[in-house]
C-alpha cells in the first residue's frame, strides 16, 4: 500500500511492529502493520480478539508493558515523528492536547476514592499547570459536553451507572483538546440501549467538534455505525483495509466476508454463520497467509507458502489475499 503525503492526513503508520515475550516465546501482537487516517474521518479496526487491535492502539500512544521484545516502525502524527521522540517530548506534544484515549472497561478505569470531576481535570492540573479551580470549572464543561450534569463532578464513581461511566471517561479523553481519539471497545459491558446512547454521542462530538477517531471494536455492526473506513485485522496483520461503503456489501478478503456474515440481520430470513476453526497463534502463527487454516478458499503450495501482500481492488479498498491476483473474489 503506497504512503499518502497529503495534508488531509493526520495520523500514517506505517510497518508497526510490536512484539512481547512470553515464557513460551514472542507474541507477535503487531507484526507490520500500516494504515492513514484522515483528519475528521473516523476508521474503524475491527476482528475478532486477539487480532492485535489493541495492541496497536497501544503501540500509537505508547502505553507498553515491561515485557517488549520488539518495537519499530514509523507513525507520523501532524507531522511528528513519533518514534523519534524521547518520553519528555512525547509526553509535550503527544499525550496533551494530541492523541487521547477511551479505554475499555469503564466499570475498572476510574478510581474508586476520587470524585470524577477531579479525575476529568487531573491532565490539566497535572500535565498543563491549570489552576485547581479552574481546572474543575472546565471538567464541569466537559461532563456537560457529554451529557452529563455538572453535579456528576462531585459524585463518586460507583454513584455512576455503566453508561454515565463511560461518558465520564469520554470527557476524560476530550478534556485538553485532542486532535485523535482512540476508543478501545467504548461500548462494552453495557446494554444495547445504553450502547446506542454512547454511539450517538460520539457521532455528535465527531459533528461539533470535527473530532479524528479511530474506533477499536470486535463488532461489525456497531462499527458500521460510526466508521468512514475499515481496516480487518487478523493475526496481528491488515487484512482488509478500505472505505466502509465499499468493505461492507463487498468484502475482498474471505476472513472480512465471513465475520460480516456472522452477524444476524433483522430485516433478512438468513441465519448467521460462524468462521470454522480458531485464531492463530502469535507465537507460533500459521506459514503464509495467517487465515489459511481456516480459509474456505485456501489455495495449497500458494497461500500456505507465501505471504500476500495488500493487493489494490478498487481505488481505496485493499486486501490481502492472492485471490485478488487471480482476479477472484472472495
Amino acid at each position: 500500500m503506497p504512503a499518502s503525503s497529503s495534508d488531509d492526513y493526520l495520523l500514517h503508520v506505517r510497518d508497526l511492529i510490536l512484539h512481547f515475550s512470553t515464557r513460551r516465546g514472542i507474541v507477535r501482537a503487531v507484526d507490520g502493520v500500516s494504515f492513514s487516517v484522515r483528519r475528521g474521518e473516523t476508521l474503524a479496526i475491527v476482528g475478532e480478539s486477539g487480532s492485535g487491535k489493541s495492541s496497536t492502539a497501544l503501540g500509537i500512544v505508547r502505553i507498553l508493558p515491561r515485557n517488549v521484545a520488539r518495537y519499530t516502525g514509523s507513525i507520523v502524527f501532524d507531522g511528528m515523528e513519533l518514534m523519534r521522540m524521547d518520553e519528555e517530548e512525547f509526553r509535550r506534544k503527544v499525550r496533551i492536547g494530541g492523541i487521547s484515549m477511551v479505554f475499555q472497561g469503564a466499570m475498572n478505569s476510574l478510581n474508586p476514592v476520587l470524585r470524577v470531576g477531579f479525575q476529568v481535570a487531573e491532565s490539566l492540573i497535572v500535565n498543563l499547570r491549570v489552576p485547581k479551580q479552574e481546572a474543575l470549572r472546565r471538567a464541569e464543561e466537559a461532563l456537560e459536553l457529554v451529557g452529563l450534569n455538572r453535579s456528576v463532578a462531585q459524585r463518586y464513581p460507583h454513584e455512576l451507572s455503566g453508561g454515565m461511566k463511560q461518558r465520564a471517561l469520554i470527557a476524560m479523553a476530550l478534556i485538553t483538546n485532542p486532535k485523535l481519539v482512540i476508543l478501545d471497545e467504548p461500548t462494552s459491558a453495557l446494554d444495547v440501549m445504553t450502547q446506542a446512547n454512547i454511539m450517538n454521542l460520539l457521532k455528535r462530538l465527531k459533528r461539533d467538534l470535527g473530532l479524528t477517531y479511530i474506533f477499536i471494536t470486535h463488532d461489525l455492526a456497531l462499527a458500521s455505525e460510526l466508521a468512514d473506513r475499515v481496516a480487518v485485522m487478523y493475526g496481528g496483520r491488515i487484512a482488509e483495509l478500505g472505505p466502509a461503503d465499499e468493505v461492507y456489501p463487498r468484502p475482498r478478503h474471505p476472513y472480512t466476508k465471513l465475520l460480516i456474515e456472522s452477524v444476524p440481520f433483522l430485516r433478512y430470513d438468513r441465519p448467521p454463520t460462524f468462521i470454522p476453526g480458531s485464531p492463530p497463534d502469535l507465537i507460533e502463527p500459521p506459514s503464509g497467509c495467517r487465515f489459511h487454516p481456516r480459509c474456505p478458499y485456501f489455495m495449497k503450495g500458494k497461500c500456505d507458502v507465501q505471504e500476500p501482500p495488500l493487493f489494490r481492488a478498487d481505488g481505496e479498498h485493499w486486501a490481502s489475499c492472492w485471490l485478488l491476483e487471480e482476479g477472484r473474489d472472495a
